[in-house]
This record gives structure tokens, C-alpha cells and sequence, in this order.
């Protein structure tokens, strides 16, 4: 599973994308428009100097030589214009060039326009120059003003639509802190809190609909397990004790004998796996919520040593090497974790193996000798049964598992080096 991200991040994304995606369009954007603006205003001011000059010229009453000296000297003291007499008239020139100007020791933009005047008579080709902002700086200032304002844009639009979404969210928020807190085994449902938002109204309507259902369902479900396995005690009981009275008698035949004996048999197990079942809906509905602090070790210990003569009548050879430590749970159900666990060890361990314990910085290892590895996928479910070998009432690991899941612990299986190792990381 990947990072998890919350969902204003998510929705913030595309936005922060499609803004820089925007400033990066926007920067050639302004300078094609800016720029466009300028020439059409120098183009114009270009038109107008032309239209002033040729008046004036026009209007001043001097001879010809004189006109000619004029021209000659504005072509060479003003900047930005060029005179030349010609004989043949031209269409009028708009055009933008940049170049190297010696005067500024700079490579800049001139727009130009080339045109005719005629002053007494006479034709000449007008070029008007006007030097543009320098390119470069230009587009840098361009950049530096447009990424500026985005950005300030920017960081606002986060800023403001964080604060707005979270007072808006808040509703949502307080009803997943809420459903956090929500246990079936408590029995009741937990307030929702109110909102004037039509879509977490409905949200808090439907939610609250669901958790009286499953409460319902649970209420119905511990119920039928409680009632089933207690109402099945009885009769397994007395069909036990009947049972009894039978295998006590002297007119029993050989064939009837172990009929009786088998007999007896289904109903230990039958008896056994009742009593399993009981005891993973009373861990499943939280009937063992009692913790204290548990010496695991002295436990372990204790345990094992009421396995002494199982042991020996298996002809096992069991080792031990277990370290102080202590952790907080139930008692009952820490109990029965380690019995099913060493039981399970004895049951899948051949005549003459090895069973070893190992206790070491917080985690539990039962390893035993065999030949194969075990069907992993069927080691805690309930009623599987993980080797075709050994029959067992298929709940003994399911249990386990129930019970680690209580309290967070961890427990797995693997097979290496002959031995099956179940262990549990506390």
C-alpha cells in the first residue's frame, strides 16, 4: 500500500499543477502582447513624427539649399532619423531589428518605419528609428513580476482554501474521531456530531443506521453462540455419563465395546470443540477485557512443566531457553495462547523429537521437529486442519490467532532446517 495522503492534499495538487502550468504559458504570453502593444505605439508616434516633420519643412519658406543643408544636418545630429533624397517612391516599411549599438555597447530592439516625404518638390526616404526596451531584460522582468504575483497568488488561494476547507470539513472530521472510538462489545452507538451540511447529514444518518444494524446483528449473533453452546452442554453431558455407564458394563461384547469406545470418542471431541467455540465467542465479544501485568517467562515456565509427562510418554526432548519479560493482557487468555501453542507442538512432533522454547526480547518461539511443512494457509482457520497427519479439533491455532489479534501481537509460521517454529512477536 502506498503513502497515504490526506484528502485536502489530494484536491490542492491539481490546483498547485495547473497554476504553475499557467505561469509557464503566461510568461511568453505577456511579452507577445506587451511587445505587440509596443510596436503598434511606436508604429503610431513613428507616423506622427513623419506627418509633423514633413509639415514643418514643408512650411518653412527658404530655398532650396537651405532645406537641403537642414535635412543634411538633422540626418547627422538627430539620432533615430536618416535622410536621403531619391526619385522613386516606395511603400511605407514597418519592421522590428536587433542589433549591436556601439553607442549603448549593448545589443538592443529597434522598431523601424521607412517612409516617403516630399519638402518643395523634392522626394525623400525617411528612416525613423526608436530604440525598445532590451529583449532580455524585458522577458526577466516579465518572469520575475509574473512568478511573483502566482506565487503570492499562490501560497493566498492554499492558505485561505486550507482554512476555509478545514472549518468546513470539520463536521466530517469530528464523525471519523468519533467512529474511531466505536466498539461493537460495548453495545452502544456513539453520538454523531450535528451539521447543517446536507451531504453530512445523510453521511451521519446513514452511519448511524449502520452501526444500530450491526449492533442488531451482533447482539443476535453473541446470543446464538452463547445459547447454542450452552444449551449443547447438557446433553453432551448426560450422553457422556451414559456412555460411561456402558464401557463400566460386564455384558458388553468385544464388537459392542468398541463401538461404545468410538463412540465416546466423537463425543470428547464434539465436547471439546464446543467448549473451543464458547471460548472464541466469549474472546471475540471481549469478555476477557481484565489486564494485569504477566511475568510471561514465570508463566511459560509453569506451563511447561505441566507438559513434563506428555513429554516423556512421547519420548520428546524438550529444551528451553527463556529470558525475564513482561507484558500486559488478560491472564486467562495469555494462559491459553502458550497451552495451545505447546500442545500444538507435541501433537505435530513424531515419537522420539524435539520441542524447543525460546524466549528473546519480546518474542515467543515453540519450535518442533517434522518432516514437512504444515498447509499455511489453513494453520488459523477455524476447523482447517494444516496436515492430514494429526487430527485435531481445527480451533486450537484459530484461537491463538483471536487472542493475538486481541492485543496487537503478531504470530507466524515457517518451516526451515526440519523444524515447524511458530512464533509470537509481543
Amino acid at each position: 500500500m502506498g503513502r497515504m495522503k490526506k484528502l485536502l492534499d489530494r484536491s490542492l495538487r491539481p490546483l498547485v499543477i495547473y497554476a504553475f502550468t499557467v505561469l509557464i504559458i503566461s510568461i511568453p504570453v505577456y511579452f507577445l502582447i506587451i511587445d505587440w502593444i509596443w510596436e503598434n505605439e511606436l508604429d503610431k508616434h513613428h507616423y506622427a513624427i513623419r506627418e509633423k516633420l514633413e509639415k514643418r519643412l514643408t512650411r518653412l519658406t527658404l530655398p532650396d539649399t537651405a532645406v537641403d543643408n537642414m535635412i543634411a544636418v538633422l540626418d547627422k545630429v538627430q539620432p533615430g532619423f536618416s535622410f536621403n533624397e531619391t526619385t522613386t517612391p516606395r511603400p511605407d516599411s514597418l519592421y522590428t531589428v536587433i542589433r549591436f549599438d556601439s553607442f549603448m555597447n549593448d545589443r538592443e530592439q529597434f522598431r523601424c518605419l521607412t517612409t516617403d516625404i516630399r519638402v518643395h518638390e523634392k522626394l525623400y526616404r525617411l528612416l525613423i528609428e526608436t530604440n525598445m526596451e532590451e529583449i532580455d531584460e524585458t522577458i526577466l522582468a516579465i518572469a520575475a513580476v509574473t512568478i511573483f504575483f502566482i506565487m503570492l497568488l499562490l501560497a493566498g488561494f492554499i492558505y485561505l482554501n486550507r482554512k476555509t476547507a478545514l472549518r468546513i470539513w470539520q463536521p466530517f472530521y469530528d464523525t471519523l474521531a468519533n467512529l474511531h472510538s466505536f466498539r461493537l462489545e460495548r453495545g452502544k452507538v456513539i453520538p454523531l456530531p450535528a451539521s447543517d451540511v446536507t451531504e453530512f447529514a445523510d453521511l451521519n444518518k446513514s452511519l448511524d443506521t449502520l452501526m444500530q444494524g450491526s449492533l442488531a446483528s451482533y447482539r443476535q449473533q453473541k446470543e446464538f453462540t452463547e445459547n447454542a453452546s450452552h444449551e449443547l452442554q447438557t446433553p453432551l453431558a448426560i450422553v457422556k455419563s451414559r456412555l460411561d455407564m456402558l464401557l463400566q458394563s460386564q455384558s458388553l461384547d468385544a464388537g459392542q465395546m468398541q463401538i461404545v469406545e468410538q463412540v465416546y470418542q466423537a463425543i470428547n471431541r464434539v465436547s471439546r470443540i464446543n467448549k473451543n467455540l464458547l471460548l472464541l465467542a466469549r474472546i471475540e465479544h471481549s469478555q476477557f477485557e481484565e489486564k494485569e501485568r504477566i511475568a510471561l517467562d514465570e508463566m511459560l515456565a509453569g506451563i511447561a512443566a505441566q507438559f513434563t509427562d506428555r513429554f516423556e510418554n512421547n519420548a520428546l526432548h524438550y529444551a528451553e531457553n527463556i529470558e525475564p519479560f513482561a507484558t500486559d493482557a488478560n491472564p486467562v487468555l495469555t494462559e491459553i495462547l502458550l497451552t495451545n501453542l505447546l500442545v500444538n507442538a507435541v501433537r505435530y512432533t513424531s515419537a522420539g523429537g524435539e520441542v524447543l522454547v525460546q524466549l528473546n526480547s519480546g518474542v515467543l518461539m515453540v519450535s518442533n521437529s517434522g518432516t514437512a511443512a504444515l498447509q499455511a494457509e489453513n494453520l488459523f482457520r477455524r476447523f482447517a486442519l494444516a496436515s492430514g497427519e494429526h487430527a485435531g479439533s481445527g480451533l486450537g491455532l484459530a484461537i491463538a490467532r483471536e487472542i493475538c489479534d486481541r492485543y496487537g501481537w503478531r504470530i507466524s509460521y515457517h518451516f526451515a532446517d526440519g523444524m515447524h517454529r511458530f512464533s509470537v512477536r509481543f
